[in-house]
């Protein structure tokens, strides 16, 4: 969940352009063999429904396990699952807006302890073996969580709330503050919690974080529906110099930043919320590129969007979610390298995040 906002929106596309209806609870079946060739799907739920869920897609039989989590556990996950985190061999699951982190064992999926004292939690980024950072939707924090105890041992005070995406390197941690007023991101020191210095990234509204085959930070910033269009940044993390600065267009709205195991391969996800043929797909741009792409790598089918995106280690294939604007099962669509269609699953509602396993 982008905010409550994005969740209306959504929904009300959504109802204008589709035009088929799947079940709204995808088959329950047993519990399936996890083996090492398969694809972990967290689903977001349908905000204040309380219905966050896992499914499992094996890619061997390509056989789809839906319910996953409540199966297990015989009780619901909660309310928005915002993200997943492995640490330490374990699930983090961030569910925003149920205020809690659930963390489950790897290997069956049962809950070994539940922290519920962080409010609104986003995105968690481990610092060292029992140090992790906790982002917070609304509220100007970065939580300090510590992982032997599973409390917190400390608050990070930001000037704006919606804290987002985070990545430590070094010495440092990396935050963005997914703020239209704020042009910058933190630069915090791991050992102590304390703020360094802020980073100008040229432009508003920092939310994603990754870095390159050469150490430079590309940063994704934007807030479309309150007037902040989209940046791409490229910051030389040492120097705090600005090397590449890309402005998309006041009609775009770019999301999930992520590169690929050599690190010279940027990817995001265009959304087009109504489900046009404009601006909506996965795009692909090089790190050496001095432009934005300007078609998607894969296109989104007609009258959907994707949510969320990862590529498969083994065959380097491409796996996109489409969450069905969060009323009903989502679509895994599974491409070549290529952009060529292969199959599709079909997974809870909002699938948000793909992990394989």
């Amino acid at each position: 969940m982008r905010n409550l906002f994005y969740h209306i929106m959504i929904c009300m596309s959504f109802f204008i352009v589709a035009c088929v209806k799947d079940k709204p609870n995808p088959e329950i079946k047993p519990l399936p063999s996890l083996n090492a060739n398969g694809l972990l799907v967290l689903n977001e739920g349908s905000y204040s429904n309380n219905n966050a869920e896992l499914s499992y897609i094996d890619l061997a039989t390509q056989e789809v396990s839906n319910a996953l989590f409540k199966k297990v556990n015989n009780k619901s996950l909660g309310d928005v699952a915002q993200s997943l985190t492995i640490i330490n061999g374990r699930y983090y699951i961030a569910v925003n807006n149920s205020h809690k982190i659930v963390i489950l064992d790897t290997s069956n999926f049962t809950i070994i302890h539940t922290i519920e004292q962080i409010k609104f939690p986003r995105f968690i980024t481990q610092i060292n073996t029992d140090i992790a950072y906790v982002s917070s939707l609304y509220l100007p924090y970065v939580y300090v969580l510590q992982l032997s105890s599973n409390t917190i041992i400390d608050t990070i005070i930001t000037d704006f709330p919606n804290t987002e995406q985070m990545i430590a390197l070094q010495n440092d941690v990396w935050i963005c503050n997914w703020d239209t007023a704020c042009n910058y991101l933190y630069k915090v020191d791991k050992l102590t919690h304390q703020l360094k210095t802020k980073v100008n990234i040229g432009t508003y509204a920092p939310h994603d974080i990754v870095q390159d085959k050469n150490g430079m930070l590309w940063v994704l910033s934007g807030n479309k529906y309150k007037s902040k269009s989209s940046s791409l940044t490229c910051i030389n993390p040492e120097s705090h110099l600005i090397k590449k600065l890309f402005s998309f267009q006041t009609d775009e709205d770019p999301i999930r930043l992520s590169i690929n195991a050599s690190k010279d391969t940027l990817y995001y996800i265009n959304v087009n919320y109504i489900g046009g043929a404009n601006n909506n797909g996965l795009y692909l741009m090089r790190i050496a590129d001095n432009t934005l792409p300007p078609n998607p790598m894969v296109h989104a089918p007609l009258n959907t969007y994707f949510w969320a995106f990862n590529i498969d280690p083994v065959t380097s294939h491409l796996f996109l979610s489409d969450p069905k604007g969060f009323t009903q099962s989502s679509t895994i669509y599974e491409y070549t390298n290529d952009g060529s269609l292969l199959n599709t699953f079909q997974t809870g509602i909002g699938s948000n995040q793909l992990i394989f396993r």
